[in-house]
């Protein structure tokens, strides 16, 4: 009955600054459709949009979060806080050999990230 998650929307309060901030932040260009105001940017086969944050459905941490599976759970952490992100919640240990965290994107929405921590098992190497 259900195929996949299409799209993720992040309502926020500048579509285009959003939608820079998360291009730098995955290393993908933004996509434009006919419309300039209406661009996403695809990673992998997920579509990232951005909407206009109103009273309706503001900005901010609301109980739902997209977690993206990650290479390399440090470098993709440090990148994000190096692009302004702020640690949320986190890093965790699943104890199934990898790590979890969210982070807030400069519109105060959460992303999760999931992946191994490279630098902890070079280190008790």
């Amino acid at each position: 009955m259900f195929n996949h998650v299409s799209e993720i929307m992040y309502f926020v309060s500048d579509r285009r600054r959003a939608a820079a901030w998360y291009s730098k932040l995955f290393g993908i260009e933004i996509t434009y459709l006919e419309n300039p105001e209406h661009f996403f940017i695809r990673v992998g086969n997920q579509d990232v949009w951005f909407h206009q944050s109103d009273n309706k459905v503001p900005s901010g941490a609301a109980g739902h979060v997209a977690y993206w599976q990650v290479a390399d759970f440090d470098a993709v952490l440090e990148r994000a806080t190096q692009l302004g992100a702020k640690l949320y919640r986190g890093p965790l240990d699943r104890q199934d050999g990898s790590y979890m965290c969210q982070v807030k994107d400069p519109d105060g929405n959460l992303i999760g990230l999931i992946g191994s921590r490279h630098r902890v098992q070079e280190e008790n190497e």
